[in-house]
């Protein structure tokens, strides 16, 4: 009995192993085409999700793929993520035995463009910047501040708006501010609308100077950021702060990862 569990244990690390490689063999064919297609300088990382993976080669169907090109440089910003999550691709068979992918069709599409804080620091002309949401409590702390806040922040909706902070020198002091933002989509593009500028909360104490010139600031926090087509020809319909990225997304049906292009 020891004997055949061994045997049989060797066979499942084999069994497995041989499908890890043909999924290996599969993303690395698909990638390359797809750099060739979309004209990419770097091959994308491609994923094909689902075990076993020899089960869905041989059907030519699967149910998760997601592409993910990194470090793409568009207008003024020099390091975009790109990110599609594709539902029910059907690739045949014979196409990644042979290597000629021609057409890559996916019933759902899920594509976005990830803006590196960066990219939005030199946007802003500012030497760093984090992004983070917004919440109900944060505009609330934010209003208790004084009139020219509550103010400045009545009806923002905290799921369009974003916290921005960053390092910059008032009358000789540095100092970490904080901008509350709104966002929105215009035409493909992030329209970034400073709402409220004050010091972070954690440089303490500062003269009501620094505070007051640091006010005439809040206009440079306003910006248009132009992140980019997104893939495969998808209109971009959402805008969020992520994982201290601004994410643009949108969504189609029925899309050929071949035919459309970035």
């Amino acid at each position: 009995m020891r004997g055949f569990l061994i045997t049989l244990a060797v066979l499942v690390v084999l069994l497995v192993g041989a499908d890890f490689g043909a999924r290996w063999i599969a993303e690395d064919r698909v990638a390359t085409q797809l750099q060739t297609q979309l004209k990419l300088d770097a091959e994308p990382d491609v994923a094909i999700h689902g075990f076993p993976f020899v089960t869905q080669a041989a059907a030519g169907e699967y149910g998760s793929v997601t592409l993910t090109a990194e470090h793409i440089p568009y207008r003024q910003l020099r390091d975009i993520t790109l990110v599609a999550d594709l539902g029910d691709v059907s690739l045949p068979p014979q196409s990644l035995i042979d290597g000629t992918v021609r057409s890559i069709p996916a019933r759902t599409v899920t594509a976005s463009a990830q803006i590196d804080p960066a990219d939005l620091a030199r946007v802003l002309h500012v030497s760093d910047v984090t992004v983070e949401p917004v919440t109900d409590a944060t505009l609330d702390a934010r209003r208790a501040t004084g009139t020219t806040a509550r103010t400045a922040l009545s009806g923002v909706d905290p799921s369009q708006a974003v916290a921005l902070t960053s390092t910059t020198t008032v009358l000789g002091q540095q100092v970490r501010t904080s901008v509350i933002a709104t966002f929105k989509l215009s035409g493909g593009q992030i329209v970034l609308s400073a709402r409220d500028i004050a010091v972070d909360a954690g440089d303490g104490s500062v003269p009501s100077a620094v505070t007051d010139a640091l006010r005439g600031r809040l206009s440079g926090f306003s910006a248009r950021v132009d992140p980019g087509s997104l893939p495969f020809s998808i209109t971009a319909t959402d805008l969020r702060a992520q994982d201290g990225k601004l994410v643009v997304s949108g969504t189609a049906k029925d899309v050929d990862l071949l035919g459309g292009s970035l």
